[in-house]
This record gives C-alpha cells, sequence and structure tokens, in this order.
C-alpha cells in the first residue's frame, strides 16, 4: 500500500483498524514534530524521546478506541500535551519528597530494566527472521532496520525501484508479524515502531 495520498486522518482510520503499516507512517511523520514540542517543554532529551515513544506505543495498543471524526494531529497533539502534564507532575511531586523521589527511581529503576529486557527480546526475534529472509530481503531490511535508510535511499543504492523496496520491506514486517503473533500488544507496538525506519536521535 502507497501512502503520500493518504491523509493524516486517513491513516488514522486505518490505524483504528489495525493496519501496522498505517501506524509506522504516522509515526514517521509525526515524531520530529512531537518530539521538538516535548523537548521545548521537558528540557530533557532522554525524557522527551521516551514520551514519544510511550505516547505512539499508547495509541497503537488502545487503537480500537480512538475517536471517529477525529483531527490527527489535534489527537497526538492533545495526546502528547496530557502526557506533558503527568510528567511535570510527576517531577514535582519528586522534587517535593525526597522520599518518594527514591521510591521513583526504584521504580523507574525496574521499568527500564523491563523495558530492555522486552527490546532484548525482540532483537532476538528480529535476527530469527533474518534467517528466514532470502538475501535480498535481508539485505533491504538490513539498510532499512539497521542504517535508517528510507526506501527511496535504498532503491538509488541497489539500482531497484522504490515500490520494489517497499514490497521487499511488506514481506519483511509480515514475517516478523508472524515471528511475534504471540507477544503481548505493547512489546509488538515496540516492534513496530523498531522497523519504522526512523530512529529518534
Amino acid at each position: 500500500m502507497s501512502f503520500p495520498e493518504y491523509t493524516d486522518d486517513m491513516l488514522l482510520v486505518l490505524i483504528r483498524g489495525s493496519d501496522e503499516e498505517a501506524f509506522t507512517e504516522m509515526y514517521q511523520r509525526y515524531w520530529k514534530q512531537l518530539y521538538s514540542s516535548a523537548l521545548r517543554r521537558i528540557n530533557s532529551e532522554e525524557d522527551a524521546k521516551d514520551i514519544i515513544q510511550e505516547l505512539f506505543i499508547k495509541i497503537w495498543t488502545r487503537r480500537t478506541t480512538i475517536p471517529e471524526n477525529v483531527k490527527a494531529a489535534e489527537y497526538l497533539f492533545t495526546a502528547l500535551r496530557y502526557r506533558i502534564i503527568n510528567y511535570i507532575q510527576a517531577d514535582q511531586v519528586r522534587l517535593k519528597y525526597a522520599n518518594a523521589q527514591l521510591v521513583e527511581q526504584e521504580i523507574s529503576t525496574v521499568s527500564l530494566a523491563e523495558s530492555g529486557l522486552a527490546i532484548q527480546e525482540l532483537e532476538t526475534i528480529i535476527q530469527e527472521a533474518l534467517v528466514d529472509m532470502p538475501d535480498r530481503m535481508q539485505e533491504i531490511f538490513l539498510l532499512s532496520y539497521r542504517k535508517g535508510f528510507t526506501p527511496k535511499e535504498i532503491a538509488a543504492q541497489l539500482s531497484l525501484s522504490v515500490q520494489t523496496v517497499k514490497n521487499y520491506l511488506s514481506n519483511a514486517r509480515m514475517l516478523l508479524k508472524g515471528k511475534i503473533g504471540h507477544q503481548s500488544s505493547e512489546q509488538y507496538a515496540h516492534m513496530l515502531l523498531l522497523v519504522a525506519g526512523v530512529a529518534i536521535s
């Protein structure tokens, strides 16, 4: 499926219907704007990155509850605003109560460890999927996943059409979907963002 002609609102409708490619397309269109907006308010690059990642994961896990006729930009930035408010409130609590801050840090450490474990598990699944990919598909997938190249850049490098590259990436995503089918919805959302072809850095 090709998305350039799709409006953001059309993508949101597809996401509500569990379309993974529409989800990654929305991520690619909006993460820079959302990240910049978050960074202006909380002045922490790492926390801003985490907020955007968590925002998109929640959008995927709660996709069936996205209101109808809502505007995509309004929906995303409203969700971001609430996340920033929660972040600031939590930060104020940590500053006010030193003991609560220590507890919060301990909880955060556990959460980070669990998140790291989930990512390690996903990386193992991706490595297993690579073994099953034909050589050309593997090459294209790695250029997208590891190097962060766009389909257009990959096509130019390998002397292929952009559509051919997109087809290979779509098939690679389907293979990964089969491998990760038993995982939780949040882990699956992590996978979608990992293979979206865009890294927040």
